[in-house]
């Protein structure tokens, strides 16, 4: 087998760009083996930007937030506090309302009580008056239809013996006519 011209010849070119390629990939290599924040050689960096991001946060958060979030905590406070007030002064009122309605339903029962008892008492004061006139005049019309029934009673009484006489008569004139001729015949105990 001959050898080619074209195959034994070496590019220089190539060579520099494969040995440029070897060297980036080395150092590619070596970085990309290390978590850049555990690298050892920027923890000078980091811990200056860490100390000055805290210092920056702490001062915008104690100098512009807090003071906005402690304004809002304290008036919230105060709302919830003068709530509060309000809410125990408006209960305080309606226990007095509450108490004063109760003094006036006592002292309207008691009225009422005392008006129902003045005129039962008025009721009855009449009804006893009422009863003693009529009881009275029960009494007069007694009495009067007693002494009618005496007066006629006596009346009749005294009329009795004329009553009865004529009422014989009428009888022996009954039975005298019809046995006019006969002899009399003694009743017993006639002598």
């Amino acid at each position: 087998m001959a050898a080619t011209p074209h195959a034994t010849t070496v590019d220089p070119h190539a060579t520099t760009e494969a040995a440029h390629g070897a060297a980036d990939a080395a150092a590619h290599g070596a970085e990309g083996g290390a978590f850049p924040p555990f690298d050892a050689t920027t923890f000078g960096t980091q811990l200056f930007w860490f100390v000055l991001t805290f210092a920056i946060l702490y001062w915008l958060l104690s100098s512009k937030v807090l003071p906005q979030i402690t304004a809002v905590l304290e008036k919230r406070a105060g709302t919830i506090k003068s709530d509060l007030d309000e809410a125990a002064q408006k209960s305080a009122a309606a226990e007095q309302a509450r108490v004063d309605m109760e003094k006036a339903a006592a002292k309207a029962r008691a009225d009422a009580r005392a008006l129902v008892d003045a005129a039962r008492a008025d009721v009855t004061a009449k009804l006893t008056a009422e009863q003693g006139a009529a009881e009275e005049r029960l009494a007069k019309k007694i009495a009067d239809a007693e002494a009618k029934v005496d007066a006629e009673r006596k009346k009749a009484l005294a009329e009795v013996p004329g009553i009865a006489e004529a009422l014989a008569r009428d009888i022996a004139d009954k039975i005298a006519p019809a046995n006019a001729n006969a002899p009399r015949q003694r009743v017993a105990g006639e002598a």
